[in-house]
């Protein structure tokens, strides 16, 4: 185990300099920057302007030592740069920013757990009757049904209908209540589609284990129920439900950019989304950069969760 967590840090530099260069290119090759939205607004278009705001943030040297220069930055002294728009150092922006869009997945995380889990045991345990047929519409509805339309209806409906706000303007821990409201909202409607896709998987994991020989010896040692579920039913069916929730956290972190730009939280997402608009390369690499890192260290936590649900598993 120890071998193969070594084996797969020691990837985790080469796959992050692959994305930056990828992401790097690709940022490249979009038409316009900085200096086109600050010098050409409005169609007045002013080549001086241009000229001197393109030397200002280096965007006229060379593609290939742009590269290495903020390569170079990042890995000598973790330095993302400063904000081709807001002219602003990246870092401190992205302090901010990053326990803001951690707060929201982490919060969508532990609500598909709780939706998830005891809708697919339920589901399971209770296999065929109205219940379960109820259960299984419920999940099917949950990831068909896109969220962030269920947002902007959350946001629009109450206060057309009834002059109240359900989202309240930002706030920090200082208003801890206020803040959890803020927070909780966007991660239960992140946290509905992945709660239907792990019930499913629970069920159908559960239904395959409850038919086991395990099971039924189980059973005839004169277990309670609640025991062979727990026991020896749900922790074997965990190894598919890591994996569904390892996948969800990186989708909890897509879904964010959505959230926070509906629901105006000043997270990683609602500033990409601003940066995509001000042609701002810099911080749209720093947030891609940074979301590829966290994606590999859950997968790697993910592949080590399995060794500890099932001892037979080595790597």
């Amino acid at each position: 185990m120890q071998a193969y967590i070594i084996r797969r840090l020691i990837l985790v530099p080469f796959t992050l300099l692959l994305i930056s260069i990828i992401v790097f290119i690709f940022m490249r090759a979009v038409p316009g920057d900085a200096a086109d939205v600050r010098c050409g607004a409005a169609g007045n278009f002013d080549q001086q302007c241009f000229d001197v705001v393109r030397e200002e943030l280096g965007l006229n040297e060379n593609k290939v030592n742009q590269y290495f220069k903020w390569l170079g930055d990042i890995v000598l002294r973790g330095d993302f740069g400063y904000s081709l728009s807001q002219v602003s150092h990246i870092n401190e922006e992205l302090g901010k920013r990053i326990w803001n869009t951690a707060q929201i997945g982490i919060l969508s995380i532990a609500f598909t757990l709780m939706i998830g889990i005891p809708v697919g045991m339920l589901s399971a345990v209770r296999s065929g009757t109205m219940l379960d047929y109820v259960l299984r519409f419920l999940a099917v509805m949950g990831l068909s049904v896109p969220n962030f339309w269920i947002a902007t209806l959350v946001v629009i409906f109450p206060a057309v209908w009834w002059g109240v706000r359900i989202a309240p303007d930002w706030v920090g821990w200082e208003e801890p209540l206020t803040h959890l409201q803020i927070l909780a909202i966007p991660a239960f409607i992140i946290a509905l589609a992945g709660g239907g896709t792990i019930a499913r998987i629970v069920r159908s994991s559960m239904l395959e284990v409850l038919r086991s020989d395990q099971v039924r010896t189980a059973r005839a040692k004169g277990l309670r129920e609640s025991a062979v579920v727990s026991r020896h039913v749900f922790r074997p069916s965990m190894i598919a439900l890591f994996t569904i929730v390892g996948l969800q956290f990186s989708l909890a972190l897509g879904g964010s950019v959505i959230m926070e730009s509906i629901f105006n939280i000043p997270g990683m997402g609602l500033w990409v989304i601003s940066a995509v608009g001000e042609r701002d390369f810099m911080i749209i690499q720093a947030v891609v950069v940074i979301f590829a890192a966290w994606f590999l260290l859950i997968t790697l936590l993910v592949d080590v969760a399995y060794a500890w649900v099932d001892p037979r598993i080595r790597y």
